[in-house]
């Protein structure tokens, strides 16, 4: 489906009937990786409408010289919620880069938002994150047997950059939700024009903002993209989530654990369900 804001045609996808659930998945990526990993969560239970948005510059979403940066991001997912939800409040899940930008829209919208899952989620400015002491080390924990018949795959080594666990099974998910939209996410835009963080008033409000709805952090522990120190920082702010960091659980945790992820989904829709305000 399509959503045209300013100008832009924005590609999302729409499954269900109910609560509201947008989907903001992470940098470079697209839906693919939100619908592969939640849907077969969401598929076992009712009364929620899941919303899977592909940001400008990355899935079916073409670029715009007016989106440079996250401030903008913001602006877009606001008229965004305010054609495709409307006056209804909903949930929000925010991947990687996509909960940096859920922290926005939290910032800018908290009263109309129940609940918010964020999964290895960057949670400040690239620059403070990317910090040696804030980043474990990169490790494959372990190779089944099987995986020596994909080693010679040309897109293993992408795979291993990220990965904590290695196997077939986990190797096709890789390149059925994430590879193919990295290869059509548009690099010129975002290696060149646009600029992830927000403004400093912006980053300086995030780092004491409160939201008091239920919640989950799920982070991982081999996580050497975004870590799981920072993310940490929000727990007591954030007073109604549930925080988790899983060994065995790289950049794309909901791939090397799928098991507890999907388990952390269901406990997150359980409390939002039973305990939300």
């Amino acid at each position: 489906m399509l959503c045209t804001i300013r100008g832009i045609p924005v590609y999302y996808e729409d499954y269900g009937e109910g609560r509201p659930v947008l989907f903001i998945h992470g940098w470079s990526v697209d839906h693919r990786l939100m619908s592969g990993c939640f849907e077969p969560v969401f598929e076992q239970t009712q009364d929620y409408r899941r919303i899977y948005i592909d940001m400008p510059g990355m899935g079916k979403t073409p670029a715009a010289d007016w989106m440079k940066n996250s401030d903008t991001m913001i602006e877009l997912l606001r008229e965004f919620v305010g054609i495709v939800i409307g006056d209804s409040n909903f949930l929000l899940v925010g991947e990687s880069y996509g909960g940096y930008v859920s922290l926005g829209l939290i910032h800018e919208m908290r009263q109309r938002i129940d609940g918010l899952f964020l999964l290895c989620p960057l949670t400040d400015s690239f620059d403070a994150v990317n910090r040696p002491e804030c980043l474990p080390k990169h490790q494959v924990l372990w190779r089944n047997e099987s995986w020596a018949s994909a080693e010679n795959d040309p897109d293993a080594t992408s795979f291993l950059d990220m990965a904590a666990i290695a196997t077939p099974e986990i190797f096709a998910k890789y390149k059925r939700d994430i590879l193919p939209a990295v290869r059509m996410a548009d690099w010129e835009h975002l290696n060149h024009n646009y600029k992830g963080e927000y403004h400093p008033d912006m980053e300086k409000a995030l780092r004491t903002m409160t939201f008091d709805k239920p919640s989950c952090i799920l982070t991982g522990r081999q996580d050497h993209a975004v870590g799981y120190q920072k993310p940490y920082e929000l727990v007591e702010r954030f007073p109604r989530a549930t925080f988790a960091a899983l060994d065995c659980a790289g950049h794309n945790l909901q791939l090397d654990n799928e098991p507890l992820f999907r388990q952390m989904v269901k406990d997150w829709l359980w409390r939002v369900e039973k305990c939300g305000r």
